[in-house]
C-alpha cells in the first residue's frame, strides 16, 4: 500500500522540534509502516522552520505552487468588527526532506509560515486576528497537493478532527482513502460554523451538501436546559445558544461522513464517544447530531489504538537503581515511592487533587518518597505544590522542567506506584501512565475509560487487574477526588507494608499490561484497517474488538434515587433526596452560570434548600454515585400560593 500521513504537525523526526504528542505518534507509525514494506510518507506544513529544518536535513524545493483566493465565511458573533466574508489570498509551496526513508513534504507560504515557535496559533487571536485561520489554510493547500500529487488509491491518513474537519470533504470523489484518527477528547460535540464549511468546499470544487442536515434538535425542555446550562463546567459539553444565523454543526458528524474509516486510540475512547455512559453528559447525547451520524456508521468506527516506546519494553528494575536514584536525591530507598509523571495541567491531569490529596496523606502520618514530574514551560505559581514540597523536604521531589529520557526511567523504575487522577475523560490512551506500569509501576487512577485498557480496578482481586482505580471526576478542585486519592494511596501503601507478595503480583501485571502496548501491534491493526478501506470492505471487521465494543449491551443504569421538595418559610425550595448508594446530591437551575445546590448528607439522605426556579415546578438532580457514575432526575416544586 502506499500510506501518506497529512496532519498539521509533523516533527516527530526531531524532537527538539515536537510540540504535541500526536508526532511522537505519528513518527513511530510511520516507521512501523516502512519497516513492513510499505511506501509511506507525510504531507505537513513547514510552520516557518525551513531554515531551521535544513540545518540538520536536506530540503529539496519541489516544482509544485499554489495560488488561490479563499473566501472565507466568519461567525459575526465571533468576529466582531470584521467583514462576514473575508478573503485569504495564498500562495504556497512545496519542498521535501527525508528522514530514515520517509518522504516528509514541507508547504510553506504565508500564514503557513507564522508562528514558528508555537506551530499553532494561540486560541486567543480568535475573532482578533486572521493568524488564527493557519489550520484552515493547511488543509486547503494540502488538499490541493494530495488531490494534484498523490496517486488515487492512496490512503491518507489524518489527525485530529480539529484540524482536518475540512479535508475529508475537500478529499472526496478523487480515488482516495480517507482515515481520519480522533487523537483528544474534545467535548464529543464540539461544532464547525456551516457558512464557513459550505464556503470552503465550494470555493475549491467539492460538494457543500455533507454539511447539511447536521444541526441539532431544539433542547429546551425544563431537564435539558439545566443539563445545558450545567454541562460545560463538566468540559463533556459545548452550549451553542440558538441565535440568528447559528447555523453550527457537528464536527465529528461532519467528518465521518466522508470517511473510509474513524479511528480511536483505545476502545475506551471509542466507548465514551458514542456512549458518554455513565457521565453527567449520557442523556442530553442521546439526543444529539454527533451520536445519530456515529451510530449510522458503525462499521467505519476502529480502534487502531496506540502504544509506549520501544524503549520502555525491557527497562531494567533492580534494587540498585532504585538505591542509586533515590539517594541521589536525599531520599530513603527503604520507603515506598510513588510516582507521576505529565505536563502541568491541574485539571486535565487531575493534580490540584493530586497535589492535596498527597499533601493529607503525610498530614496524616503517611510515609513514603515522592517523585513528581510536572513538565511546564515555567515553574508554575501553585500554592498547593509549593506547600506539598516546603511541608516534607525529606520526602517530596517535585521538577517542573524538562527531563531526559533516562532521568525518567530511573525515577519510574525506583518507584512502587504511579499516581494519575485524570479528570473530565479528557486522556484518550495516557502513554506515560504505560510507561511507568511498563516499569514495574503499581498504578492508583482514575477509572476514565480512555484509561481502562489499563485494568486497574476497584476491586484489586479482580482478575488480571493492576492496581487501584478511583472514581472518574467532572468537577473543577474536586473535593470527592482529593479524598479518593488520599484514601487510595493510604491504602496501597498499607498493602506494601502487610502484604509485599500482593503488591508483587499486581507489579508483574502491572508490567505485562504496560509492555502488551507495542507500536508494532498498533501498525499491524492499522495495516488491516487501511488493507479492509483499499479492498472496500467494513473496517470494523478488519479489527473485531471496536465493533463488539460498539454492540456492547449498556451499562448497569445508575439508581438516581427518590426525593420530594416543598417550599421553605423563608423563601426558597427545601430538597430532601433518598439515595444510599450516592456520594453527591446536586440540586441544578435551568439558568447559565446558576448557583448548584450541594445536598449535604445525613446517612441515606441528602437535604438541602436552593433557590426558588424561575418559571418551571421542577428542579434537575444531578446523583453522583460513589464511583462517580452519574445521572440526572427531576424533583417536583409544588406550586405557590
Amino acid at each position: 500500500m502506499r500510506i501518506i500521513e497529512c496532519h498539521f504537525e509533523f516533527t516527530g523526526f526531531d524532537d527538539h522540534l515536537v510540540k504535541a504528542g500526536t508526532s511522537v505518534y505519528l513518527w513511530n507509525l510511520v516507521r512501523q509502516f516502512k519497516a513492513a514494506g510499505h511506501e509511506t510518507g507525510a504531507v505537513t506544513a513547514a510552520h516557518g522552520l525551513l531554515d531551521v529544518i535544513a540545518e540538520k536535513h536536506f530540503v529539496t524545493d519541489l516544482d509544485w505552487r499554489f495560488t488561490d483566493r479563499i473566501p472565507v465565511r466568519l461567525d459575526p458573533a465571533e468576529w466582531p468588527g470584521f467583514p462576514e466574508t473575508v478573503t485569504l489570498d495564498v500562495a504556497a509551496r512545496a519542498h521535501r526532506i527525508t528522514v530514515d526513508g520517509i518522504d516528509i513534504v514541507l508547504l510553506s507560504g504565508d500564514l503557513l509560515d507564522n508562528h514558528p515557535d508555537s506551530l499553532y496559533p494561540p486560541r486567543e487571536l480568535k475573532g482578533h486576528s486572521l493568524d488564527f485561520l493557519k489550520p484552515l489554510v493547511f488543509q486547503v493547500v494540502a488538499a490541493r497537493y494530495v488531490r494534484e500529487r498523490i496517486p488515487a488509491g492512496t490512503v491518507v491518513h489524518l489527525h485530529e478532527p480539529f484540524y482536518h474537519y475540512l479535508l475529508p470533504g475537500l478529499l472526496a470523489g478523487h480515488g482516495l482513502h480517507v482515515v481520519s484518527t480522533v487523537q483528544t477528547n474534545m467535548a464529543v460535540n464540539t461544532k464547525v460554523y456551516g457558512p464557513e464549511v459550505r464556503g470552503v468546499l465550494e470555493s475549491q470544487g467539492s460538494d457543500s451538501s455533507v454539511a447539511d442536515g447536521l444541526a441539532d434538535p431544539p433542547l429546551d425542555a425544563p431537564l435539558e436546559r439545566a443539563m445545558r446550562a450545567f454541562l460545560p463546567r463538566t468540559l463533556l459539553y459545548q452550549d451553542y445558544p440558538e441565535r440568528p444565523g447559528h447555523d453550527y454543526i457537528t464536527m465529528l458528524g461532519l467528518v465521518v461522513r466522508s470517511v473510509a474509516a474513524m479511528d480511536f486510540l483505545s476502545e475506551g475512547q471509542l466507548d465514551h464517544a458514542l456512549t458518554q455512559a455513565e457521565t453527567p453528559f449520557e442523556q442530553l447525547f442521546q439526543r444529539l447530531a454527533v451520536r445519530r451520524e456515529l451510530r449510522a456508521r458503525e462499521q467505519l468506527l476502529v480502534v487502531g489504538g496506540c502504544a509506549i516506546g520501544d524503549e520502555w519494553l525491557d527497562v531494567r528494575r533492580d534494587n540498585e537503581v532504585r538505591k542509586r536514584t533515590l539517594s541521589g536525591l536525599g531520599l530513603d530507598p527503604r520507603l515506598p515511592t510513588i510516582y507521576h509523571n505529565a505536563r502541568y495541567s491541574v485539571q486535565h491531569k487531575g493534580q490540584q487533587e493530586l497535589f492535596k490529596g498527597v499533601r493529607r496523606l503525610l498530614d496524616h502520618g503517611g510515609r513514603c518518597n515522592v517523585l513528581f514530574h510536572c513538565l511546564a514551560p515555567r515553574p508554575p505559581q501553585d500554592p498547593d505544590l509549593t506547600e506539598l514540597a516546603g511541608n516534607y523536604p525529606e520526602l517530596v521531589r517535585i521538577e517542573t522542567g524538562p527531563m531526559s529520557n533516562s532521568e525518567i526511567k530511573d525515577w519510574a523504575v525506583s518507584s512502587d506506584f504511579c499516581v494519575f487522577p485524570s479528570k473530565f475523560e479528557m486522556d484518550t490512551f495516557l502513554m506515560a501512565m504505560g510507561e511507568a506500569m511498563a516499569s514495574g509501576c503499581v498504578p492508583v487512577a482514575t477509572a476514565q475509560r480512555g484509561m481502562r485498557h489499563f485494568r486497574h480496578s476497584f476491586d484489586l482481586d479482580a482478575p488480571g487487574a493492576t492496581g487501584l482505580a478511583l472514581p472518574r471526576s467532572f468537577r473543577v478542585d474536586d473535593p470527592l477526588l482529593t479524598e479518593a486519592v488520599h484514601t487510595g494511596l493510604a491504602r496501597m501503601l498499607d498493602l506494601w507494608l502487610r502484604d509485599p507478595q500482593r503488591v508483587a503480583e499486581l507489579r508483574a501485571q502491572a508490567v505485562e499490561a504496560g509492555r502488551s502496548f507495542t507500536w508494532k501491534a498498533a501498525a499491524e491493526r492499522f495495516l488491516a484497517v487501511f488493507a479492509a478501506c483499499v479492498a472496500g470492505t467494513p473496517p470494523a471487521d478488519a479489527v473485531p474488538a471496536g465493533r463488539e465494543l460498539v454492540r456492547a449491551a449498556a451499562a448497569t443504569p445508575v439508581d438516581t434515587g427518590h426525593g420530594s421538595a416543598r417550599r421553605a418559610q423563608g423563601g426558597g425550595v427545601d430538597v430532601r433526596w433518598h439515595a444510599p448508594h450516592a456520594s453527591r446530591v446536586e440540586l441544578v437551575p435551568a439558568v447559565p452560570d446558576g448557583e448548584v445546590t450541594v445536598l449535604e448528607r445525613d446517612g441515606k439522605e441528602f437535604s438541602g434548600t436552593a433557590p426558588e426556579p424561575a418559571a418551571d415546578h421542577a428542579l434537575a438532580v444531578l446523583v453522583t454515585d460513589a464511583d462517580g457514575r452519574s445521572a440526572w432526575s427531576e424533583v417536583a416544586v409544588p406550586a405557590s400560593g
